[in-house]
């Protein structure tokens, strides 16, 4: 940039000149300030950061803790290696069906919607639980309280096969007969025992 010696005013043609001066100094300061290309600054003078000039690849830290900031909204590729503590974490974002994983009450979930859900509790009474969640309506768990997997409904509980179902245990314990239900013909074992002793009864009178 060129530099302006100002003559001494001694009337008007001083004054003209301190005009022209001002106004070529006025053009070059415009040209500057329309070509100033700030992303070629590559150095940081005092506290002045200039804004799009700060890259990834210039970032250099051991750890992000250096950084203290809230990092707000980030999107971002692969997270490896990476320890996270007192989080919520979802496959998707106010909407269903989604899983989700909370620090409030340290569970896993599958939501089909906000009132139908599997959870998984790490503490129901002293033991890790799967509880399920119908219509918004507990409904079962499953739950080793008593030191073996528990099966527990609140209404009923089904289970259905294809193909055969086969039991190899020691024992399948039940209250009385009374228990088991045949829908067809709609009479318990209890029922069908009783008739029989009843006929037995009845022959043995006869």
């Amino acid at each position: 940039m060129a530099s302006y010696n100002l003559p001494n005013v001694d009337g008007m043609s001083s004054l003209e000149q301190i005009k022209n001066a001002v106004g070529i100094m006025t053009k070059e300061l415009g040209w500057l300030l329309s070509n100033l290309d700030t992303k070629n600054m590559n150095e940081i003078d005092g506290d002045i950061l200039v804004t799009g000039t700060v890259t990834a690849g210039k970032i250099n830290v051991n750890e992000l803790s250096a950084i203290s900031a809230n990092l707000g909204h980030i999107t971002a590729g692969l997270i490896e290696a990476v320890q996270i503590f007192g989080s919520y974490i979802a496959t998707r974002q106010d909407d269903y069906p989604r899983c989700e994983m909370s620090a409030t009450g340290n569970v896993f979930g599958a939501f089909n919607d906000a009132n139908n859900h599997i959870d998984i509790e790490p503490n129901y009474a002293g033991s890790p639980a799967i509880s399920f969640t119908v219509a918004g309506i507990p409904r079962g768990r499953i739950h080793n309280l008593l030191g073996y997997p528990i099966f527990e409904s609140n209404s009923s509980m089904g289970l259905e096969s294809s193909g055969n179902i086969f039991v190899n245990t020691n024992q399948m314990i039940f209250a009385n007969w009374d228990k088991l239900f045949a829908s067809n013909p709609g009479r318990t074992l209890g029922d069908e025992l009783r008739e029989i002793f009843d006929r037995i009864e009845a022959l043995e009178g006869g």
